[in-house]
Protein backbone atom coordinates (compact mmCIF):
# COMPACT_ATOMS: atom_id res chain seq x y z
CA UNK A 1 0.00 0.00 0.00
CA UNK A 2 1.67 3.58 -1.12
CA UNK A 3 2.35 6.02 1.81
CA UNK A 4 -0.28 7.77 2.37
CA UNK A 5 1.52 10.91 4.22
CA UNK A 6 -1.50 11.05 5.97
CA UNK A 7 -0.63 12.78 9.60
CA UNK A 8 -2.16 12.21 13.08
CA UNK A 9 -2.94 16.69 12.36
CA UNK A 10 -4.14 15.68 8.91
CA UNK A 11 -7.40 13.42 10.26
CA UNK A 12 -7.26 15.61 13.39
CA UNK A 13 -7.99 18.57 11.06
CA UNK A 14 -10.44 16.50 8.78
CA UNK A 15 -12.52 15.47 11.94
CA UNK A 16 -13.00 19.07 13.51
CA UNK A 17 -14.04 21.00 10.10
CA UNK A 18 -16.02 18.26 8.50
CA UNK A 19 -19.79 19.17 9.01
CA UNK A 20 -20.88 16.69 7.09
CA UNK A 21 -20.21 14.16 9.89
CA UNK A 22 -21.66 16.43 12.31
CA UNK A 23 -24.80 16.64 9.89
CA UNK A 24 -25.33 12.46 9.82
CA UNK A 25 -24.96 11.95 13.84
CA UNK A 26 -27.76 14.52 14.03
CA UNK A 27 -30.17 13.02 11.50
CA UNK A 28 -28.81 9.40 12.78
CA UNK A 29 -29.99 10.88 16.43
CA UNK A 30 -33.04 12.67 15.54
CA UNK A 31 -34.22 8.97 13.38
CA UNK A 32 -33.31 6.68 16.27
CA UNK A 33 -35.35 8.93 18.82
CA UNK A 34 -38.20 9.24 16.45
CA UNK A 35 -38.28 5.76 16.16
CA UNK A 36 -38.00 4.94 20.01
CA UNK A 37 -40.97 7.80 20.38
CA UNK A 38 -43.02 5.56 17.24
CA UNK A 39 -42.52 2.61 19.19
CA UNK A 40 -43.65 3.80 22.67
CA UNK A 41 -46.44 4.92 21.06
CA UNK A 42 -47.53 1.48 19.34
CA UNK A 43 -45.91 1.98 15.64
CA UNK A 44 -43.04 -1.15 16.87
CA UNK A 45 -42.49 -2.33 12.98
CA UNK A 46 -41.66 1.19 11.42
CA UNK A 47 -38.25 1.01 10.16
CA UNK A 48 -35.87 3.86 9.55
CA UNK A 49 -36.09 2.71 5.55
CA UNK A 50 -39.35 3.82 5.62
CA UNK A 51 -38.95 7.36 6.13
CA UNK A 52 -38.54 6.87 2.00
CA UNK A 53 -42.10 6.27 1.38
CA UNK A 54 -43.73 8.54 4.14
CA UNK A 55 -42.07 11.52 3.78
CA UNK A 56 -41.87 11.37 0.28
CA UNK A 57 -45.84 10.93 -0.32
CA UNK A 58 -48.44 13.60 -0.83
CA UNK A 59 -51.38 13.47 1.37
CA UNK A 60 -53.77 13.02 -2.59
CA UNK A 61 -51.49 9.92 -3.05
CA UNK A 62 -48.85 10.06 -5.19
CA UNK A 63 -47.43 7.17 -7.90
CA UNK A 64 -44.53 5.11 -7.26
CA UNK A 65 -42.12 5.98 -10.00
CA UNK A 66 -42.67 9.75 -8.09
CA UNK A 67 -42.04 8.35 -5.25
CA UNK A 68 -38.61 6.53 -6.20
CA UNK A 69 -37.57 10.12 -8.28
CA UNK A 70 -38.26 11.92 -4.43
CA UNK A 71 -36.52 9.81 -2.82
CA UNK A 72 -33.26 9.21 -4.99
CA UNK A 73 -34.68 5.07 -5.60
CA UNK A 74 -35.01 2.84 -8.27
CA UNK A 75 -38.53 1.81 -8.68
CA UNK A 76 -37.76 -1.60 -7.67
CA UNK A 77 -36.09 -0.43 -4.16
CA UNK A 78 -39.80 1.85 -3.55
CA UNK A 79 -42.09 -0.81 -4.32
CA UNK A 80 -40.42 -3.08 -2.06
CA UNK A 81 -40.42 -0.13 0.78
CA UNK A 82 -44.12 0.30 -0.23
CA UNK A 83 -44.82 -3.20 0.14
CA UNK A 84 -43.93 -3.48 3.59
CA UNK A 85 -44.96 0.05 4.78
CA UNK A 86 -48.64 -1.54 3.62
CA UNK A 87 -48.54 -4.58 5.35
CA UNK A 88 -48.31 -2.42 7.80
CA UNK A 89 -51.41 -0.66 7.15
CA UNK A 90 -49.80 2.89 6.83
CA UNK A 91 -50.41 2.96 3.15
CA UNK A 92 -52.42 1.36 0.03
CA UNK A 93 -52.33 1.23 -3.57
CA UNK A 94 -55.14 2.74 -5.26
CA UNK A 95 -56.04 2.85 -8.90
CA UNK A 96 -54.58 6.02 -11.08
CA UNK A 97 -57.89 7.49 -12.25
CA UNK A 98 -55.80 9.40 -14.78
CA UNK A 99 -53.97 6.11 -16.32
CA UNK A 100 -55.86 2.62 -15.82
CA UNK A 101 -52.50 0.64 -15.92
CA UNK A 102 -50.25 2.95 -13.37
CA UNK A 103 -51.03 2.82 -8.96
CA UNK A 104 -51.12 5.41 -6.74
CA UNK A 105 -49.88 5.18 -3.03
CA UNK A 106 -51.84 7.14 -0.28
CA UNK A 107 -52.24 7.25 3.13
CA UNK A 108 -54.66 5.32 5.20
CA UNK A 109 -56.84 6.61 7.81
CA UNK A 110 -54.27 4.65 10.24
CA UNK A 111 -50.91 6.49 8.24
CA UNK A 112 -52.05 9.65 8.53
CA UNK A 113 -52.88 9.13 12.16
CA UNK A 114 -49.16 8.25 12.29
CA UNK A 115 -47.96 11.51 10.36
CA UNK A 116 -49.52 13.25 12.42
CA UNK A 117 -47.86 11.68 15.67
CA UNK A 118 -44.94 12.12 13.68
CA UNK A 119 -45.46 15.97 13.56
CA UNK A 120 -45.25 15.87 17.58
CA UNK A 121 -42.39 13.36 17.75
CA UNK A 122 -40.38 15.86 15.39
CA UNK A 123 -41.67 18.95 17.77
CA UNK A 124 -40.68 17.19 21.23
CA UNK A 125 -36.75 16.40 19.51
CA UNK A 126 -36.54 19.71 18.30
CA UNK A 127 -37.49 20.67 21.90
CA UNK A 128 -34.87 18.39 23.21
CA UNK A 129 -32.18 20.38 20.80
CA UNK A 130 -33.64 23.51 21.45
CA UNK A 131 -33.26 22.94 25.22
CA UNK A 132 -29.31 21.74 24.45
CA UNK A 133 -28.37 25.04 22.25
CA UNK A 134 -31.11 27.22 23.04
CA UNK A 135 -33.97 28.13 21.44
CA UNK A 136 -32.53 31.53 19.62
CA UNK A 137 -29.66 29.18 18.39
CA UNK A 138 -31.97 26.32 17.24
CA UNK A 139 -34.09 28.92 15.49
CA UNK A 140 -30.74 29.76 13.68
CA UNK A 141 -30.12 26.47 12.58
CA UNK A 142 -33.55 25.35 11.54
CA UNK A 143 -32.87 28.63 9.12
CA UNK A 144 -29.03 28.07 8.04
CA UNK A 145 -30.09 24.39 7.03
CA UNK A 146 -33.22 25.32 5.40
CA UNK A 147 -31.77 28.24 3.33
CA UNK A 148 -28.88 25.01 2.34
CA UNK A 149 -31.44 22.78 1.58
CA UNK A 150 -32.89 25.26 -1.08
CA UNK A 151 -29.51 26.19 -2.25
CA UNK A 152 -29.03 22.62 -3.30
CA UNK A 153 -32.14 21.75 -4.33
CA UNK A 154 -32.60 25.20 -6.42
CA UNK A 155 -29.10 26.46 -7.37
CA UNK A 156 -29.45 29.78 -9.59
Amino acid sequence: MPNSDLEPKDLDHYRRNNIGQALLDVAKDFQRSALKSFSAKGHRQLQAAHQAVLSSLNLEGTRLTELAARASMTKQAMGQLVDEVERLGYVERIPDPTDGRAKIVRFTRKGRLLIKTGTEIGENIQSRYASLIGEKKMAQLRELLEELHHRIKHPS
